[in-house]
């Protein structure tokens, strides 16, 4: 069964609180945060991706409209407003759908879906040799074995790619990098370090440990790094 990571970002508590209730009845929702504003759910995004944003279209700070143009990783966006020409945009903006309250089970079910019948078929049609990477090093295109590696860690302009048998440095941003990643199996726990879950020895409230070497866990990460790092336990 695929799970989508999903966030909420709405300013209203109560309904931040009768929407999880609706989601947890849907097996293939996977809770990692929520927020009460723009601003807090862009700066969760810039260190982490998820499958699914539930998005207010009116938000402090800016609009649920400047966010998605702020966004810079695809993510699937349901629209959550009241306004008719909030509707019309969001077909403008190519977005997944669009519901107006009050909220039911059966829509958002129903919606949720389609979402996840859609990532599948993108899912087939990409490369199915998702069991590699590759990257240009030292003037050459290489393959890199994803379960080989073990961490990312960032340097400057470039990402140093740490595997079993060896370091590969590349230029590129760590958020670019992570895109090319499977989300299930690695993630960013802290601003310079994307870890591959399945090497994870043990871990503290503050620590991560692979093959010895110890890792800073992001406090806006702990709670997504804890359900995503179950899986493997």
């Amino acid at each position: 069964m695929m799970l989508l990571n999903y966030i909420i970002v709405d300013p209203n508590p109560i309904r931040r609180l009768h929407l999880s209730q609706i989601f947890k009845k849907i097996k293939t929702l996977n809770f990692i945060d929520e927020f009460s504003n723009a601003v807090e759910a862009q700066n969760f995004l810039d260190y982490t991706s998820v499958d699914l944003i539930f998005l207010s279209a009116k938000l402090p700070v800016y609009s649920g409209f400047e966010f998605i143009e702020k966004l810079k990783d695809p993510s699937e966006i349901i629209l959550m407003t009241e306004e008719a020409e909030d509707a019309l945009r969001a077909f403008d903006y190519n977005l997944s759908d669009c519901i107006a309250p009050p909220f039911s089970h059966g829509r958002i079910e129903e919606s949720v879906d389609r979402i996840e019948r859609k990532i599948k078929l993108n899912l087939t049609k990409s490369d199915k040799t998702n069991d590699f990477i590759e990257i240009k090093h030292n003037l050459k295109t290489e393959k890199v074995i994803l379960d080989q590696i073990q961490w990312i860690e960032a340097v400057g302009d470039y990402v140093n790619i740490i595997t079993q048998k060896r370091k590969y440095l590349v230029l590129s941003s760590m958020k670019k990098f992570l895109e090319r990643l499977p989300k299930e199996q690695f993630l960013r726990i802290h601003k310079s370090y994307i870890i591959n879950l399945s090497k994870v020895k043990n871990y503290s409230a503050s620590r991560v440990n692979i093959e010895n070497k110890e890792f800073p866990l992001s406090r806006t990460q702990k709670k997504h790094f804890r359900l995503s790092v179950s899986k493997f336990q």
